[in-house]
């Protein structure tokens, strides 16, 4: 009898490990998609409404592999999402059914772009230090483009009607049109393990050696390069002219985007791994303590902060009275916006990984063994 139950898992895990390389579905064409991880190149996550702390769960799926830190986008009926088995996965948004997946070799770490009907995603290779840039309709089902670049992409990538911008953990920053050309390469000799962000044709990331770079999105030059601490592994966001980004010194700073200069900076006391959240007023994030904090956009001012026992490395989502925060120990919260209080916890079977993503009344929330989660606000 085990021999059997044995037999049958395996006979499972190779159906599954040899299903077909394809998405092929029709739908409407959105225009107003969740396109891009933080919805815009300057990295949103928040919504201007009030959502509620109950939760009806709407439908789960697996996926193939782990997640890291990335998010579902999300078109007309579509959410994909990318693991780290190398594959990206389509399901309904209405039922979770599994559209189809696009399996690749190597390991998907940033969330996909979708342009239209093309979705744009980069394969880090697992043994060599390449990627392969991957340009897919999924209203034909067939791969338009596949192009070797040198570097493995381990940071999201900023997608916008023109095209796409992605740094590779050897520092080079590159920008491709829609249709898979190379429009500009530049080579920052540098080891970079932080996602960038864009505003007013200004590329902002960290690297490992503690400076922050400015890169013109139009040519690719290179504006700055300015020490301010230790390594940048936390991503940036932007908001007006200032950037946000955290580091391992567990110091938040503000940037002017034109200069490169600090405008303040903000000690944590613990190191920054994720995106922080940036609204109209305030900054949210946490670090890898479990401290979460709001503070004052303007002159970085603490208005609350709040010890959640856990470790936070993923970026929450804002609602104008709850914050969705997820949690590396298999939990997530909602947190009030105003004062920090802790008004629910979720806990989930696995490690609250993916930066949740609230869109037209669902909540996506993903965390280790490949779950994925939709949930309807009551």
């Amino acid at each position: 009898m085990k021999l059997l139950i044995i037999i049958w898992l395996l006979s499972i895990l190779f159906i599954s490990g040899c299903a077909a390389s394809l998405i092929k579905t029709s739908v409407h064409n959105d225009t107003d998609p969740y396109s891009t991880f933080g919805r815009t190149t300057a990295r949103e996550f928040f919504i201007d409404d009030h959502i509620s702390d109950s939760l009806h769960l709407k439908w789960q799926n697996d996926v193939f592999g782990s997640f890291n830190n990335s998010s579902v986008v999300i078109t007309d009926s579509l959410v994909f999402i990318n693991d780290l088995s190398g594959r990206i996965f389509c399901f309904h948004t209405k039922d979770g059914k599994r559209i189809g997946q696009l399996k690749n070799d190597g390991a998907v770490f940033t969330s996909p772009y979708i342009n239209k009907f093309n979705i744009i995603y980069a394969v880090a290779d697992d043994k060599e230090n390449i990627s392969r840039l991957r340009y897919y309709n999924f209203s034909e089902g067939k791969m338009k483009n596949d192009i070797e670049v040198k570097g493995r992409c381990v940071t999201q990538i900023i997608g916008f009607p023109e095209g796409i911008i992605f740094n590779t953990e050897d520092g080079n920053v590159y920008r491709y049109d829609m249709n898979g050309n190379e429009v500009w390469q530049t080579k920052t000799s540098s080891v970079v393990h932080s996602s960038p962000s864009m505003q007013d044709n200004i590329i902002v990331f960290g690297n490992d050696e503690g400076e922050i770079l400015g890169v013109d999105s139009e040519k690719g030059k290179l504006i700055y390069r300015e020490k301010v601490g230790e390594s940048f592994f936390g991503g940036s966001s932007i908001s007006g002219t200032k950037a946000y980004i955290g580091n391992d010194n567990g110091n938040l700073y503000c940037i002017d985007i034109h200069s490169g200069d600090i405008v303040w900076k903000f000690n944590s006391l613990a190191r920054i791994v994720m995106v922080p959240n940036v609204t109209d007023s305030k900054i949210y994030f946490g670090n890898l303590s479990g401290d979460l904090f709001c503070l004052n956009k303007s002159d970085g001012s603490l208005i609350w902060k709040t010890s959640t026992d856990g470790i936070l490395d993923a970026t929450p989502y804002a609602a104008e009275n709850l914050l969705v925060v997820p949690d590396l120990n298999k939990k997530f919260y909602f947190v009030n916006a105003a004062n920090g209080k802790i008004e629910k916890t979720f806990m989930v079977d696995g490690r609250s990984k993916l930066s949740p993503v609230i869109f037209r009344n669902l909540l996506f929330i993903g965390f280790d063994k490949g779950e994925l989660q939709a949930y309807e606000f009551k």
